[in-house]
């Protein structure tokens, strides 16, 4: 990445960061947007324009030739800033993330609603003194978000797992329902939140509820099944017939008690949506 190149001034250097999608005011896209740019084969430096990429930058953890992984966070970061140099232009491609010091909880929840109204998803909270340890947060690094809200949707669609779970179903294409057309519209997929013990139950019952033929592990199902489905946002996108998009979606529990005309409709799916931005 060029804008790296230019700004981040070492021989070497590993950093932690995040590059966000952003509109014309600078705020937050919808996590769509940035894999539309990433994904894409022609065009490329039109589709770079028209989605624009903030690289913010929280972290690093070697630099010139030095692991830094085993120093505390506040002398990471004095390493970051050092290393990072960015204008006032330049700070709209990339920057070091905002670092806010303080043990007043008051001043904790102001920045988390910002940090809301601006689009973001949460904020971080991290002990100043904590190490860096990859792959996993820990105790140390907290992360701040709204609760998850959930849907009642219905099974439409699933396909098998891989590896030690080959020989289960593991992802379940979900849909709420249009009482008006008395179609079940999808909006999205959900692998995640399930034990291995309600593999198995929703395996034996999704096999017995195929559809047509199966093309690469992936079938149709007979509308039955209502899951209670736990997410963080609803998002518009042109990959489901509903409009819609479901942004970590995450399985709660087997709806035995509803039958599929009971699920959650696509004009609750628009309020929830409407809702969400005007929270914004």
């Amino acid at each position: 990445m060029e804008i790296v190149r230019k700004h981040v001034k070492a021989e070497s250097a590993i950093l932690d960061g995040e590059a966000v999608a952003v509109d014309e005011n600078g705020k937050p896209r919808a996590f769509q947007e940035i894999l539309k740019r990433f994904r894409r084969k022609y065009d490329v430096d039109e589709k770079a324009l028209g989605i624009p990429i903030q690289l913010n930058l929280f972290d690093i953890m070697f630099l010139n030739g030095k692991t830094l992984i085993d120093l505390p966070l506040l002398e990471r970061r004095k390493a970051l800033e050092s290393c990072v140099e960015s204008s006032v232009e330049d700070s709209k491609s990339i920057c070091v993330d905002k670092q806010i010091i303080t043990g007043d909880l008051e001043v904790v929840e102001k920045i988390y609603r910002e940090a809301l109204k601006a689009g973001h998803e949460g904020l971080m909270i991290k002990n100043p003194n904590s190490f860096y340890s990859p792959g996993k947060r820990g105790k140390n690094w907290l992360k701040k978000k709204p609760l998850m809200e959930t849907l009642d949707l219905v099974v439409v669609g699933a396909e098998w797992g891989f590896g030690r779970r080959a020989n289960l179903i593991g992802s379940y294409s979900v849909a709420c329902y249009d009482p008006d057309t008395s179609r079940f519209m999808q909006v999205g997929k959900v692998g995640t939140g399930l034990t291995d013990e309600q593999l198995k139950e929703l395996t034996e019952i999704l096999s017995g509820l195929m559809e047509g033929g199966e093309a690469g592990g992936v079938f149709a199902v007979r509308p039955k099944v209502v899951l209670e489905i736990a997410f963080e946002e609803i998002q518009k996108s042109p990959n489901y017939d509903s409009g819609f998009a479901l942004r970590f979606p995450r399985f709660i529990r087997i709806r035995d008690d509803k039958d599929p005309e009971e699920a959650d409709t696509i004009q609750r799916i628009g309020r929830v949506y409407s809702q969400q931005l005007k929270r914004m």
